[in-house]
C-alpha cells in the first residue's frame, strides 16, 4: 500500500510519501503564507523522488485541524482535487496528535506529550497523548480550545510540551508555561509532520471507519474564524 501524508495545519507545509509502511520521500517548505503556491509541486517532488505515479497512491492521510484557517483549506481543497483523477480512501488527522507524534518519532520511552497552537485572543488548542516506543500513539484527552490556564494546570514537570505560534511573531501565550513541562518549539525544530501523517495513516489502515471518501472530508477549526465571531 502506498500512503501519501499532507500536513498544512500551521506554517510549514510537510509532505510524505510511504510505501508499505516505510517512508521512501518527505518534503518540507518553511516558508509562512505558502502553501497553495507549493503544495502541488512539493507532492509531484515526493512523487517523483520515490518513484511513485500518482495513480498509484491508495491512501491520504491528512492534517484536518485544528490550525491555519487557511492553511487547513487549503490542503484539504488539494487533497479532494487530486481525488477527483482516482478515487482513494482518506483519513483526516488531528493536526495535534500529528504535532505529538512528529515530537515523540524518535522517542523510545513513554511519556505523556502535550501538544498547543496558539489560537489567538488569549486561547490555545491544545490534546494530550501518549507515544509507546515512538511509534503508537494514545489519545488521553480531546482535543480542545481553551485558555491556557486550564492546560498549565494539567501540566507537570514530567509532561512534554510542544507548542506553535503558527506563525504570530508577536505571541506571547506561551510565555507562561516556562519551567511548566519540557518544552519544545514546533517553529524551530522542523519536525516532519508530513511523515507523521503517513505513519498515522498506516497505522490505521485496516480501520475501515477511520478512512472516508475524500468529498466528505471537512476541516475541524474547533473555533469560529474572526469574521463569525463578529457576526454572533
Amino acid at each position: 500500500m502506498i500512503v501519501l501524508g499532507i500536513d498544512t495545519s500551521s506554517t510549514d507545509l510537510s509532505i510524505c510519501l510511504s510505501v508499505d509502511d516505510s517512508p521512501v520521500s518527505t518534503v518540507c517548505r518553511y516558508v509562512r503564507n505558502s502553501h497553495a503556491e507549493h503544495i502541488t509541486q512539493a507532492v509531484k517532488l515526493s512523487l517523483e523522488l520515490g518513484g511513485v505515479d500518482v495513480s498509484d497512491v491508495t491512501h491520504i492521510a491528512v492534517s484536518a485541524g485544528p490550525g491555519s484557517f487557511t492553511g487547513l483549506r487549503i490542503g484539504l481543497s488539494f487533497v479532494k482535487g487530486l481525488c477527483m483523477m482516482t478515487e482513494r480512501r482518506v483519513i483526516p488527522l488531528s493536526s495535534l496528535m500529528v504535532l505529538a507524534h512528529a515530537a515523540g518519532y524518535r522517542r523510545n520511552q513513554y511519556r505523556k506529550i502535550y501538544t498547543a497552537l496558539d489560537a489567538r485572543q488569549g486561547r490555545i488548542h491544545w490534546g494530550c497523548f501518549g507515544i509507546d516506543g515512538g511509534r503508537k500513539i494514545n489519545r488521553l484527552a480531546d482535543d480542545r480550545l481553551s485558555s491556557p490556564e486550564e492546560l498549565i494546570n494539567e501540566l507537570s514537570p514530567d509532561d512534554l510540551l510542544v507548542t506553535d505560534t503558527m506563525g504570530y511573531q508577536r505571541s506571547a501565550v506561551f510565555n507562561q508555561f516556562a519551567d511548566k513541562a519540557e518544552i519544545i518549539n514546533a517553529e524551530k525544530s522542523s519536525l516532519q509532520r508530513g511523515l507523521s501523517c503517513a505513519s498515522l495513516g498506516f497505522a490505521s489502515i485496516n480501520d475501515e471507519n477511520a478512512w472516508l471518501p475524500a468529498n466528505l472530508i471537512v476541516p475541524n477549526y474547533l473555533q469560529m474564524s474572526a469574521a463569525e465571531e463578529k457576526a454572533c
